[in-house]
């Protein structure tokens, strides 16, 4: 019986590092992928570099809440920013091209 519960506690000291070992491939993943896209296409560069830095202030900022305090709303609005913006963006397209 020993045995298994040392195993087990083996098994799970591990879990923190294989996790940190995957955000730092993760990062390095990222980082390689930001380098290609910094050389190919420095706009499209400079635009992920704002999101990533808005979305660590947000991220700061915004701590993580008890799930059972979660309003309706709040899950579907990424969707609803999605849906929302592409309808602007369709407009403006709409509308620029009925004038050329």
């Amino acid at each position: 019986m020993s045995l298994s519960r040392s195993v087990a506690t083996l098994a799970f000291s591990q879990i923190p590092i294989m996790a940190t070992l995957l955000q730092i491939a993760g990062l390095l993943l990222f980082l390689v992928l930001w380098g290609v896209a910094w050389r190919r296409q420095p706009n499209l560069a400079f635009g992920i570099f704002l999101g990533v830095a808005i979305a660590a202030v947000v991220a700061a900022v915004v701590r993580p809440f008890d799930m059972h305090s979660v309003p309706v709303w709040l899950p579907p609005l990424p969707f609803a920013v999605v849906a929302i913006s592409l309808l602007c963006f369709g407009i403006w397209a709409w509308l620029l091209g009925r004038n050329r």
